[in-house]
């Protein structure tokens, strides 16, 4: 091996290093998150706290990494919620837990379209509707779970990245501009600065695209 490419090598295998490292935490926090998520809204189920139980399940649906099986789980759940409260003639319910789906689909997706932010519109629209209805025709009143503020605000729709997307996002650009800047101003070990501070704008962009 020249010694250009061992120049080359030693810096790119530790910023490899450091990228797989990185992002191997996040994943395993992201991944702990959703299942904690998942836990929490089963707890509140079993308790009757059908409020708490939708907050964690779409705490759950948008706790995204690759792989990571809780967010299919959150919107899964969050969907048992609501047919669930149909049964029981709770149309306000199923309203909040159709519209916690919206929520999380929104946060999770680029674009904010996708299979389940389609069907919580549909959803939405003819539970809405038999809300009217029903208030117009007999003056009823939503259920507690559905109608509470906190619950009201919870669901609010959230364009704001999650922690794990700003953790990977702050880091990386340290990186990368801690490693730029040595790089422009002609500091020692060049190639290497190049490398890390790809590392460091690779890292951010994983965190926008992955989590």
């Amino acid at each position: 091996m020249s010694s250009a490419s061992a120049i080359f090598s030693k810096p790119a295998a530790l910023a490899i290093a450091i990228v797989v490292t990185v992002l191997a935490a996040a994943w395993g926090l992201r991944s702990s998150e959703g299942e904690r998520a998942l836990r929490d809204s089963d707890a509140a189920s079993s308790r009757g706290e059908t409020t708490d139980a939708i907050l964690f399940a779409r705490q759950a649906a948008e706790a995204r990494c690759p792989f990571c099986a809780a967010p299919a789980k959150g919107f899964g759940k969050l969907e048992k919620i609501a047919t669930d409260a149909e049964t029981r003639a709770d149309d306000a319910t199923a309203f909040g837990a159709w519209r916690a789906v919206r929520a999380a689909a929104l946060a999770t997706t680029l674009d904010g379209d996708s299979p389940w932010r389609s069907r919580a519109d549909r959803e939405l629209a003819r539970i809405g509707h038999h809300l009217d209805t029903a208030a117009v025709a007999t003056g009823a009143t939503p259920s507690p779970a559905a109608s509470e503020a906190r619950l009201s605000a919870a669901l609010a729709a959230n364009d704001m990245p999650n922690s794990t997307t700003y953790g990977l996002v702050g880091l990386g650009g340290l990186l990368f501009l801690g490693a730029a800047a040595r790089f422009a101003t002609g500091a020692d070990k060049r190639v290497q600065n190049l490398i890390f501070a790809i590392a460091g704008a690779g890292i951010a962009l994983f965190g926008l695209i992955l989590f």
